[in-house]
């Protein structure tokens, strides 16, 4: 580990805090009392690079650690800048970094701004999302402003950089400069001002207008509005004259009186010089073997015209710049081929999702017809033991067989559900429903064409029971929880409860095939009994009080 170092300074505007003296050099933080080699988990900081800065680390919790940032060179008042990386972390270990020394009572952090976050397998900055990051000033530290922002390592093997914002360095600065001033423009000027304290050049930059006023007027119009400015200044000051006839007035930038625009002006002054290249040259552009040619030969050709109107710099900027559009458009043509490659997989994918989900709905439908079929084979079969008449098993008959074999093995076929009149037993005007319970022929087939669940099942319950039975029960046999003194009633017979359920079962089947819809359905029975009870007991006590009142009148 790297030992630090601090120095104290009286009256400084840290008031009694140590100076913190250098950077931290892969600075291993470790936990109070602990004795050994760094494990996974304990971080390593590291702010000893171009445009790093972070002082000393302090350890709190194992979640939680205090940064103080370097103050500015001959500045101790401003410590804003921050840039170091950690490293040696685990995977989904989550931490929270409190920047304890900020100077600045008021910062863009207050207002959505949030620290720059980049790794060695993702070299693009990001920004740390908005609501992990706080910014306030913290009592502990002397009501300094704090800035604490929470985050989570997901990559053992990667070294992550924080900052406060983009870094610039200056060692990009100076690429930048160099750059401009291989390009030998005429307006920029770069010279050394000096060296600064650690000895790094201090550049004086200079803009201002070259001797030559046209190549500046030129290389501005085409930076602003990409169309050049053509001028015939010097050929006006010689007294020249031109054979351009009605061209030459078109190629001057004056206001016309009739009150036309300068871009038309400027458009037909191109073409004008165009046409003026190609009489003289006695070629056309378009007869060159590539536009780079064209650009090249033309711009020779004006170089060797005495009387020329347009400098060579206009066709060299325009040369680079159709290099450039030229480039571009191959970086798209290429992503365009990738993109197109990218949608030919989709189309693969989803054509066959789209197979395996049509032979899924095969199987399904497949699947319903074969228990369908099942369900008409067990319905057919033997009729339920009665305990009063005990008829012979009704066999089905071949045909009947052959036929139901034969709609199995088809795929078209979807098979109806069995009649519910051939399921129970009829006998002298009575009906049987099973478990020895007869009901009237009659009702029961007024109870077939009952429009309803609710209806159907509460009409059952009467014939089964009967209201006087039904005002005295209970479907389940426990007593309200409305009523503080309510005394449970006696439960309704299960078995009979259970021949209610595989009759309302019988109707459902007759409209659907939904294992979920009909076990939705079926759960209802109790309610719809309970509702029964409920009228049952409400048209009673609605006759007593009729029944006292007519008394009370007598």
């Amino acid at each position: 580990m790297r030992k630090l170092t601090y120095r104290g300074i009286k009256g400084s505007a840290i008031g009694s805090d140590d100076i913190i003296a250098g950077n931290v050099s892969k600075y291993t933080v470790l936990p109070v009392g602990y004795c050994g080699l760094p494990k996974k988990g304990h971080l390593i900081f590291d702010a000893c690079f171009e445009s790093g800065n972070l002082g000393r680390v302090d350890h709190i919790t194992e979640f939680e650690y205090d940064l103080f940032i370097r103050p500015d060179t001959c500045n101790p008042r401003f410590r804003v800048w921050f840039n170091f990386t950690v490293e040696n972390v685990k995977e989904s270990q989550r931490v929270i970094f409190n920047v304890v020394n900020f100077s600045k009572t008021k910062s863009l952090y207050r207002d959505g701004m949030a620290p720059m976050v980049k790794s060695t397998s993702r070299p693009k900055w990001q920004r740390i999302p908005s609501k992990n990051v706080y910014y306030y000033r913290c009592p502990d530290h002397r009501k300094n402003y704090v800035m604490s922002f929470a985050f989570c390592f997901d990559r053992e093997d990667d070294t992550y950089q924080f900052a406060y914002c983009y870094p610039y360095t200056y060692t990009r600065l100076q690429h930048y400069l160099d750059n401009l001033q291989r390009r030998n423009m005429d307006y920029f000027r770069r010279e050394s001002l000096g060296l600064s304290v650690q000895k790094r050049q201090l550049d004086l930059l200079t803009i201002t207008s070259p001797e030559d006023k046209t190549d500046l007027e030129n290389s501005v119009m085409q930076k602003k509005i990409k169309i050049p400015k053509l001028s015939l200044n010097h050929i006006e000051e010689a007294g020249e004259v031109t054979d351009y006839g009605e061209e030459d007035v078109e190629l001057r930038h004056s206001k016309r009186q009739d009150g036309r625009k300068q871009s038309e002006g400027t458009h037909k002054s191109i073409e004008a010089v165009v046409a003026r290249l190609e009489k003289q040259n006695g070629m056309s552009l378009s007869n060159t073997s590539s536009p780079e040619e064209a650009f090249m030969e033309s711009s020779e050709g004006m170089n060797n015209m005495d009387d020329a109107v347009v400098p060579r710099i206009l066709y060299e900027e325009l040369l680079r710049s159709y290099q450039q559009q030229q480039e571009e458009m191959r970086h798209i043509q290429q992503e365009l081929e990738r993109t197109r490659r990218q949608l030919v997989q989709q189309a693969k994918k989803l054509k066959e999702y789209g197979a395996l989900v049509s032979e899924m709905k095969e199987l399904r439908d497949l699947n319903r017809r074969l228990q369908d079929v099942l369900l008409l084979r067990l319905g057919s079969g033997p009729a339920i033991e009665l305990e009063k008449v005990k008829p012979e098993p009704i066999e089905p008959e071949p045909e009947v067989q052959k036929t139901f074999s034969e709609e199995a093995n088809t795929s078209t076929y979807y098979p109806a559900p069995v009649p519910v009149m051939d399921k129970y037993i009829l006998e002298n005007g009575k009906v049987h429903l099973g478990s020895g319970i007869w009901v009237d022929e009659e009702k029961w087939h007024q109870l077939q064409v009952t429009q309803g669940d609710s209806k159907y099942t509460k009409n059952l319950a009467v014939m089964i029971w009967g209201t006087d039975v039904l005002k005295n029960r209970s479907v389940t046999g426990v007593a309200t929880k409305k009523k503080k003194d309510a005394v449970p009633k006696p439960p309704l017979s299960p078995h009979k409860l259970s021949i209610v359920r595989e009759c309302l079962y019988d109707r459902i089947a007759q409209e659907t095939v939904d294992e979920t819809e009909i076990a939705q359905r079926l759960s209802k029975v109790n309610k719809y009994i309970c509702e029964k009870i409920m009228d049952i007991n409400k048209s009673c006590k609605n006759e007593e009080r009729r029944e006292s009142a007519k008394y009370n009148l007598q």
